[in-house]
């Protein structure tokens, strides 16, 4: 993803907030149950409703997004298209794999660019709060996505506020991916690595790997430099227990940081990270993506609040 557009008829987070659930989150994307890891059981799991976009708007191609918390990540992507039922009106329906919760995105890629630019058309649901399925009747106003992200000051009031450096230190339960064992029913049908019957043939339970969110106590240090016209470097050291070892990981974002709304989100551009655990270590390039959360900016402290775990408060120097 290269570049961002802001849309005159958005909020710059708005906008931002979407895009964060269909951009550089491929871990674990499923079109609707296409793909392997969706259970046949799980389809009845849906979100059903309606999109409506200006009258004129090509929506043909058009597709809706369900993206799971943390919504900074988007781990799991549920996509589906749309269907035309008359007027200015198009229906969707989402089978998902859980009842979430789910933020649900409509977006028409008019340039197929893969990026949310001048010209297409975005929406989002109830302002990006959480949908919990089964749910019907949802409803997304979509908008021609227009201007450039550059002229986003108008909606940006307190990034000038913001400019300068901030720290943060703190102990706290955030949710980490950790694969676990785990046993289950031979009958069920679920996520994960089947190991096979846990007491041989015909056993009543499988062991199975699998992937989830787990919360743990994370040790994480923090540096935030803002720039006057909201151009960011976060530098980012974390640690936490993994099986019997630690895990150490250190991470630089950088891009532009909008506000609006009470929502702030980082339009990451770059960034490159590093971990280390039981004597092995990797690192790698950070995709572009964006990153809201909820702030408050009041006595020289700033706080971030956002779903698994986030509640850190920076203060200036």
């Amino acid at each position: 993803m290269r570049s961002i557009a802001r849309p005159t008829q958005l909020a710059p987070a708005l906008l931002l907030a979407a895009t964060a659930c269909f951009a550089g989150a491929p871990d674990k994307a499923v079109a609707n149950g296409s793909e392997g890891g969706t259970e046949p059981a799980a389809q009845s799991m849906t979100i059903t409703g309606m999109v409506l976009a200006p009258a004129g708007a090509p929506l043909e191609d058009a597709k809706v997004i369900a993206c799971s918390s943390p919504y900074q990540a988007c781990k799991t992507k549920i996509e589906a298209p749309l269907r035309h039922v008359g007027g200015p009106s198009w229906a969707f329906e989402l089978k998902l794999p859980n009842k979430g919760p789910w933020q649900i995105v409509a977006w028409k890629d008019a340039d197929g660019n893969d990026d949310a630019s001048a010209g297409d058309y975005l929406g989002v649901a109830r302002d990006g709060g959480e949908i919990e399925a089964p749910a019907n009747a949802v409803r997304i106003s979509v908008k021609k996505v227009e201007g450039d992200q550059s002229a986003a000051s108008a909606s940006n009031g307190d990034v000038p506020a913001l400019a300068g450096t901030w720290s943060q230190s703190s102990t706290s339960k955030e949710l980490v991916l950790a694969s676990k064992i785990k046993l289950q029913p031979s009958m069920a049908t679920g996520y994960g690595t089947n190991l096979g019957g846990t007491f041989g043939p015909g056993s009543a339970t499988n062991t199975t790997i699998v992937t989830e969110s787990t919360p743990v106590s994370v040790q994480r240090q923090m540096s935030l430099a803002i720039q006057r016209d909201g151009s960011f470097l976060w530098k980012i050291s974390k640690q936490h227990t993994e099986g019997k070892c630690t895990k150490a990981v250190t991470q630089e974002k950088r891009g532009q940081v909008l506000t609006s709304g009470g929502k702030m989100t980082f339009a990451i551009k770059s960034g490159r990270e590093g971990w280390s655990s039981c004597g092995k270590t990797g690192a790698g390039a950070i995709s572009a993506r964006s990153e809201t959360y909820s702030y408050s900016l009041s006595g020289g402290a700033l706080r971030l609040s956002g779903p698994g775990g986030v509640n850190w408060t920076f203060r200036r120097g």
